[in-house]
């Protein structure tokens, strides 16, 4: 693993200091990465760079250990992609899992989009974790 630059270090001072301020829980991960936990998942808060900019992943893994990719669980996650507005779900096939992330400008990042953002994917993998998990023979975080 890789340092991180200075300007992913600020961001991710930044984003601590937004979720201090709020009085929120949160874990610092060994990579750098801040966790919250969220009802039955965990959001994930990943600073990185990006060609000469920096970006904020808000991300919530929504079936872990998946068994069985389905071309109905296929359909569904890309249906469900084009019905919300914010983030999109992902199968990640070298972890067995599907994600919700949703991903913002770090350069630009101000409290209450990180906030509306943070909150937008809880929601979502929140809903959607158990049938989702349930159609991928899977788990939630929780689990």
């Amino acid at each position: 693993m890789s340092e991180p630059s200075q300007n992913v270090k600020a961001l991710r001072n930044k984003i601590q200091k937004y979720l201090s301020q709020k009085n929120l829980s949160y874990e610092v991960r060994p990579s750098g990465d801040l966790w919250l936990r969220e009802g039955s998942t965990v959001v994930a808060i990943v600073p990185s760079d990006w060609n000469e900019q920096t970006l904020v992943s808000v991300m919530a893994p929504v079936a872990l250990d998946v068994k069985k990719v389905t071309p109905e669980l296929t359909r569904f996650l890309v249906e469900k992609n084009h019905d919300l507005l914010f983030g999109k779900f992902s199968l990640d096939s070298k972890d067995n899992s599907v994600w919700y992330t949703h991903v913002l400008l770090g350069d630009y990042l101000d409290e209450e989009e990180l906030f509306v953002a943070v909150a937008q994917v809880a929601i979502v993998a929140d809903d959607y974790d158990e049938q989702v998990s349930k159609m991928a023979r899977g788990k939630r975080w929780v689990d």
